[in-house]
């Protein structure tokens, strides 16, 4: 542990930092490997990774801070106290908790700094073994939808796992490993869900929203958390009616949450996904194999598009692939329940501590130049996804001459040099048509209409 500042009181430091070393590798059976890590992330957590030093949260950054900073302008017949403020900080006594909280068993992603020198008898890592008759399986497979659908029959996850195994194996798997069953939609899950959103804590059960395959509500929804209300892994589980050597087969679609924001346009809060599915996929398998709860695995590869979109917009990468997963009995104890959130010292010590950040910040922030700052960071945050989506538009993997490009974005220059896809060499853009754009091929110098979206260079 190379540094640590706690925000203690909130007189010197606002945000808490810890920045942490690793020096060694201790594998089994062998010297100490010497090495030079540091955090890249902290899984599914509210801190932020910068430099190798874990960063963390500013207790005021949050909604109902940004509000009680601008309430402050307000014009009230007496200055102190106002009664416009002190009825919000009524109503929202809420503080989140500033300090880092690491607990054990918390996922943190190391890099390395330098090169490491391996020794030449280092034992291989065990190999999880493969499926066998997987072509079997395959074939069994052949109908299962490549997407779920919302409520309103708009495509939404990829089916990307398929497990075998009996359903108490593959409840027993994902509690070990540390995942959690979603709650149902209630008004204490709601005011649950509200709580750790002005609070930037962890909901463990938190409800998920419907998602239906092949017109069925999922058998299980799991999710696994760790202290941020915005960042999750999930997955629905559906049962098939086939079976596999005997077993069960369940098929899941599985996906990773790294943000959350108010959505007027969908009347709630809207998660954001991760771009890459696959790494979701990968996260599932290392959680279960770790837990011992995995006795083979193998692959399929199914005719999914690259670059897709879910019911909210939202964009996400596959290699078309779908895990299989066969479950054995655990050879792990039970994970560890969800437990309630961390408060560092007493009361009193909080709410001095509470009443120090606030007025600090108040101090710092509320005035025309940090709010027009506050303005500026936003719309820049606002045209930089516009600008990010409207790249995932015209810049698809693996186009393959029938895909259809959507979003009806603006039709690029022409007399430009532009690579394509499945279709010619094209040396510009004149047009677009229903099924993709008009080009100009080099070898002809005639225009032709191409079928595929083309892949573009700016």
């Amino acid at each position: 542990m190379l540094s640590v500042h706690r925000v203690g009181l909130g007189l010197w430091h606002e945000t808490a930092a810890l920045e942490i070393s690793f020096l060694r590798l201790l594998p089994d059976g062998a010297d100490p490997i010497e090495i030079n890590g540091r955090v890249m992330l902290v899984d599914n957590a509210r801190e932020t990774v910068k430099d190798g030093v874990i960063r963390g949260i500013r207790s005021t950054d949050t909604p109902q801070g940004t509000i009680s900073s601008r309430l402050k302008h307000l014009p009230s017949l007496h200055l102190y106290p106002d009664p416009y403020l002190l009825g919000f900080k009524m109503l929202f006594p809420i503080f989140p908790e500033p300090e880092i909280n690491l607990e054990v068993g918390t996922d943190i992603e190391v890099e390395l700094v330098g090169n490491a020198k391996l020794p030449d008898d280092l034992a291989p890592v065990p190999q999880i073994p493969f499926v066998e008759h997987e072509a079997e399986l395959e074939r069994d497979l052949t109908n299962l939808p490549e997407r779920t659908l919302t409520k309103k029959g708009r495509e939404a996850d990829v089916v990307n796992i398929v497990f075998a195994g009996s359903r108490d194996d593959l409840e027993k798997a994902f509690t070990v490993a540390g995942w959690h069953q979603s709650g149902s939609i209630s008004t204490r899950s709601v005011t649950r869900q509200f709580y750790s959103f002005l609070s930037r804590t962890s909901y463990a059960t938190a409800p998920m929203s419907t998602q239906l395959l092949a017109g069925r509500k999922p058998d299980l929804a799991l999710e696994k958390v760790f202290q941020s209300h915005e960042k999750r892994n999930h997955m629905r589980i559906w049962s098939l009616e086939d079976t596999w050597e005997g077993l069960p087969l369940w098929a899941s679609a599985a996906v990773r949450e790294t943000g959350a924001t108010f959505s007027f346009r969908h009347k709630g809060f809207v998660h954001h996904v991760s771009e890459d599915l696959d790494e979701e996929q990968e996260t599932i398998v290392r959680d279960l194999a770790v837990a011992g709860c995995v006795d083979s695995i193998g692959m399929i590869v199914r005719p999914v598009g690259h670059v897709l979109r879910n019911a909210t917009g939202e964009y996400f990468r596959t290699d078309g692939s779908m895990t299989i997963v066969r479950v054995k009995p655990c050879e792990s104890s039970a994970g560890e329940p969800a437990g309630a959130s961390y408060k560092n010292g007493s009361w009193a010590y909080r709410y001095l501590r509470r009443q120090i950040l606030t007025v600090r910040s108040d101090l710092i922030r509320s005035n025309c130049i940090y709010g027009m700052f506050e303005l500026v960071r936003s719309v820049t945050g606002v045209v930089r996804q516009k600008h990010l989506r409207r790249a995932h538009e015209f810049q698809r993997n693996g186009c393959d001459g029938t895909s259809i490009c959507q979003g009806g974005e603006p039709t690029p220059k022409a007399n430009q040099e532009f690579p394509a896809i499945g279709v010619a060499n094209v040396r510009g853009v004149v047009g677009a048509t229903p099924g993709g754009y008009r080009f100009i091929d080099s070898d002809s110098n005639q225009i032709q209409a191409a079928s595929c979206c083309v892949a573009l260079e700016n």
